[in-house]
């Protein structure tokens, strides 16, 4: 009898821990789009009026791909860098990485993403001016998380990027003031890259971005007891959530060092003044990955600690690279309105 009540209570607390909560869903959805730097877009969002031809695009954009043998990985990380004909270094006065999905390649921001279609589109309407674009390969097949893997020394893809990447762009283009923003994986590793070096950032963006990691995995309501907890990677059968378990770590500690909404608790006031905060989800971004959710919480958040940020939610629009690509001209605009 015993072992069948302990069996029910285990039972009971997974389905707590992974069962979503709807109502409170709703009141915490309802009560954030009310906050005055959030925009709630209720119609379509529109493609470009205007697309430049491949020959414009030749004719104004030159693309590099680059290769860093890292010491902090046991790839060669690639990565392209993306500028104005006729600007050198010394020259740039504004500097944005930009970091993919899981399972997606630098190349996705031009090809699925329109980067270079948006970025030429605000240039010719005269709503920004010229900058670079550094987008690299997140390595591990798409899949590193951008994090140092748990316990891995050879996997320290975190340091990669602090370290070495962003240090030698920086060198690079020692005038431009630097943003970074990412796409889902790639929003999980711009907040929480951006929020461990905000002195080399003025803002911080993500788009459908997994800024809230614990909700990918559990609900919320059982986040102040999380730090405790050892969660066995039995109980999760889908391959992600196996193999986030390997780069995070079974313990509850050490995913929430390295959760951007639990950062952004921890961080002292002082080091976020004048750094701008971007964040930007659908409204269907539900399932699997719970984005919505994700970004109720961090805007949540931003909003109960003092961060200066905007946020969209999109009705309608889903997960995919064809929402990066109308949303992506909102935060170039935002990323330039802030670096003037």
């Amino acid at each position: 009898m015993i072992i069948v009540l302990l069996l029910f209570l285990v039972i009971s607390f997974i389905v707590y821990i992974i069962y979503p909560d709807s109502s409170r869903l709703n009141l915490k959805f309802k009560r954030i789009i009310k906050f005055q730097e959030v925009t709630h877009v209720l119609g379509t969002l529109n493609a470009l009026d205007y697309i430049p031809t491949k020959h414009e695009i030749e004719e104004n954009i030159i693309i590099k791909t680059r290769v860093i043998k890292s010491e902090y990985t046991k790839e060669e990380m690639e990565y392209d860098v993306i500028y104005p004909r006729g600007l050198v270094p010394s020259e740039a006065t504004r500097c944005l990485i930009l970091l993919h999905g899981i399972r997606d390649k630098k190349e996705d921001w031009c090809e699925r993403g329109k980067l270079l279609e948006n970025y030429l589109y605000l240039l010719k309407n005269k709503e920004i001016e010229k900058m670079v674009f550094i987008i690299p390969n997140s390595g591990f097949s798409g899949e590193s998380w951008y994090t140092n893997f748990y316990h891995l020394k050879d996997f320290r893809y975190e340091e990669y990027f602090s370290k070495e990447l962003i240090l030698k762009m920086q060198k690079k283009y020692k005038n431009a003031k630097f943003g970074i923003v990412g796409f889902s994986m790639g929003g999980y590793g711009a907040y929480k890259i951006g929020l461990k070096n905000l002195d080399k950032f003025e803002v911080i963006g993500s788009i459908s971005g997994a800024i809230s990691l614990v909700r990918m995995i559990m609900n919320r309501r059982v986040f102040r007891i999380f730090k405790y907890l050892y969660v066995p990677k039995f109980i999760f059968k889908k391959f992600d959530q196996q193999h986030f378990m390997r780069v995070f770590g079974c313990q509850g500690r050490s995913i929430l060092k390295e959760d951007p909404y639990s950062i952004l608790k921890r961080i002292d006031l002082l080091k976020i003044k004048n750094k701008k905060f971007y964040a930007s989800v659908g409204s269907e971004d539900k399932e699997p990955y719970l984005m919505l959710q994700q970004w109720l919480d961090v805007v949540g958040r931003l909003k109960k600690y003092g961060y200066e940020f905007k946020a969209y939610i999109y009705k309608n629009e889903v997960h995919t690279w064809e929402y990066v690509s109308k949303d992506l001209r909102n935060f170039l605009r935002y990323f330039y309105k802030n670096t003037m």
